[in-house]
């Protein structure tokens, strides 16, 4: 099953579940922009992200993002036909260049020597992960609670490099009960946290005893240690 947008093709294996989402970079009228056209592009994309940093997702505008950029509504529209496809192309980039990353945040750790340590920074990891891309987090969080396959897609592609790497160590750890389901819950719970964090440290959690929790239950639920 293919979603599709002007800017990305999420591609959805239902047998398997693996999810395959890649970058569709032809401008609105099917052409595939020069190097010049791709740095618009890339404009549009800049300007929109830094935006979201003031500007509710619901409230913003093509013509907001065309003066953000320094470009008219008219050049916007011969790369996105809408906002939401500048939000999915934000995301879908999001996605592809972190899948790897956040797997390898848990896969290169040494678990056996120094458990402790490697969940403390699983946990900062993906902390700071979600504080640096927070504006586009969240668009991606609300549209996928709202129902959006095409951004629900992309959040679980993801997800998906960390889950299979926390349930390939939950697997070679014999750990009680289901390693896929203990991998997803955690990602879960990491992910809410890490998108919830400044309201906790507001409430008076300070980081460093938010990173501690959160490694303690990894530690617990993955690695099987108290």
């Amino acid at each position: 099953m293919r979603y599709r947008d002007r800017t990305t093709v999420t591609t959805v294996d239902e047998q398997t579940g693996i999810v395959e989402v890649d970058s569709d970079l032809r401008a609105a009228d099917g052409r595939v922009p020069g190097r010049r056209g791709l740095a618009t592009r890339q404009k549009l994309l800049s300007a929109t992200r830094e935006l979201l940093d003031s500007v509710a997702y619901r409230d913003l505008k093509v013509v907001d993002i065309a003066q953000e950029a320094g470009t008219s509504p008219a050049t916007f529209y011969q790369y996105f036909p809408d906002v939401e496809s500048v939000m999915l192309a934000l995301a879908s980039d999001l996605s592809e260049a972190w899948h790897d990353d956040l797997r390898k945040l848990v896969s290169n750790r040494d678990w056996d020597g120094d458990p402790d340590g490697s969940a403390k920074v699983v946990a900062d990891g993906m902390l700071e992960f979600w504080t640096r891309h927070k504006p586009v987090l969240r668009v991606l969080d609300l549209a996928s609670m709202e129902g959006d396959l095409r951004f629900r897609e992309i959040r679980a592609f993801l997800l998906a490099g960390a889950t299979s790497a926390l349930m390939d160590l939950a697997s070679e750890r014999h750990i009680p009960g289901d390693p896929m389901a203990s991998a997803g819950v955690v990602v879960g719970m990491l992910a809410h946290v890490a998108n919830h964090q400044h309201g906790l440290e507001r409430w008076g959690v300070p980081h460093d005893v938010l990173v501690d929790t959160v490694a303690g239950i990894i530690r617990r639920t993955i690695v099987g240690l108290p």
